[in-house]
């Protein structure tokens, strides 16, 4: 039986802790991910949320749609990553507004 040797023990084991530090790494990569998503989306719904209740109570009627609040109050939306539903109900009801990643939409097919 052959014993291995100090030099192929310390191989192994520098082979073995590269491979963790590397799998944690992108571990940790796709967290940083998931949350700067997640964190992005709730940013870009709060900024509707908060213009559409400016536009109410200021003008005393929610706005017609999203161009309007584009035009008159200076609301941003990343076109390229978000997909912005936004239904008017009547002047005096919130609207229905729902916002979602595309990159999200494409896989929901």
């Amino acid at each position: 039986m052959r014993t291995l040797s100090f030099k192929t023990i310390g191989t192994l084991i520098t082979v073995l802790l590269s491979i963790s530090v590397i799998w944690m790494t992108g571990r940790a990569l796709l967290r940083l991910d998931e949350r700067s998503r997640e964190s992005g989306l709730y940013v870009t719904r709060e900024a509707v949320s908060r213009t559409v209740m400016q536009c109410y109570a200021l003008e005393g009627v929610y706005p017609p749609d999203i161009e309007y609040l584009r035009d008159r109050y200076g609301l941003v939306i990343d076109e390229a990553r978000y997909y912005v539903y936004y239904e008017v109900v009547a002047g005096n009801i919130h609207p229905v507004i729902d916002i979602r990643l595309l990159e999200d939409m494409r896989y929901d097919t």
